[in-house]
């Protein structure tokens, strides 16, 4: 089974949308929902916005459903200014952003006895880059529309909607980010515990910026139905064994 999460309505229904054989059930004011997307066995959640909520859903999912492979999609705010909004980050890293011990001489991001970055598998990563591939190779082409741009990196996690540009340059230096969201660190670092692979998908609604609050409620949807492209092929083919000669994903190295 295939575990996918996102924050918000919009991030999960056109998933939904797709499932069969749907059961439902609650549990800490979250819906669950298990059934067939496309011949593949999964678990959907919302999960609400924010590290804590990604985590306590994440883990509950864990524990009822006993999925093999994890995945959160979802959008994000682009650091970089090549950027355009629909653009796909997969995520290599993730990071709490917002975990400050520098008070004890511990960079930002670090806290005992855990990594500062936490590797996303690289199995699930190439797997990501090739539905990639294959959704705007058969979605977008056929149409004047311009497809998105693909781009690997680290992705960095806090409790804060970021929206100025001060911030956007230090998550820039401090850690080489490629983008920034409120959930991606919490799953991955409660998957990485439980000795789970999994991986970030992240679609680009806004710049992080000054306009973001705004951009952000322009392009919700346009991003959603872009992360939602990636992932209609990515669910199917997660669980899937690989061909002989298959090419792998990355193995990342970070200083």
């Amino acid at each position: 089974m295939l575990g996918v999460i996102g924050a918000m309505t919009e991030e999960v229904q056109l998933m939904r949308a797709q499932m069969t054989d749907v059961t439902t059930s609650t549990h800490a004011q979250t819906e669950f929902m298990q059934g067939t997307y496309k011949g593949t066995e999964i678990a959907l959640a919302q999960s609400g916005i924010g590290k804590v909520n990604a985590t306590i859903c994440t883990q509950i999912m864990i524990d009822l459903f006993k999925p093999k492979k994890m995945v959160f999609s979802g959008v994000a705010g682009g650091l970089l200014p090549n950027m355009r909004v629909g653009d796909i980050i997969v995520a290599s890293h993730v990071v709490q952003y917002d975990m400050d011990l520098t008070a004890f001489g511990r960079r930002h991001g670090e806290s005992p006895g855990r990594d500062r970055l936490i590797e996303c598998d690289p199995d699930l990563v190439g797997r990501a880059t090739a539905a990639f591939d294959a959704a705007y190779d058969t979605v977008l082409t056929n149409n004047d529309f311009q497809p998105p741009s693909l781009m690997l990196g680290t992705v960095a996690s806090g409790d804060r909607f970021v929206q100025d540009t001060d911030t956007l340059r230090w998550l820039q230096r401090e850690f080489a980010a490629l983008a920034t969201e409120m959930e991606g660190a919490a799953f991955g670092y409660t998957c990485h515990l439980n000795g789970l692979p999994f991986a970030v998908i992240r679609a680009l609604s806004d710049g992080a910026s000054e306009t973001a609050t705004g951009d952000f409620e322009d392009n919700l949807h346009k991003a959603c139905q872009n992360s939602f492209h990636l992932m209609d092929k990515l669910i199917p083919a997660s669980m899937s064994e690989r061909r002989s000669g298959e090419r792998r994903g990355p193995e990342f190295r970070v200083a």
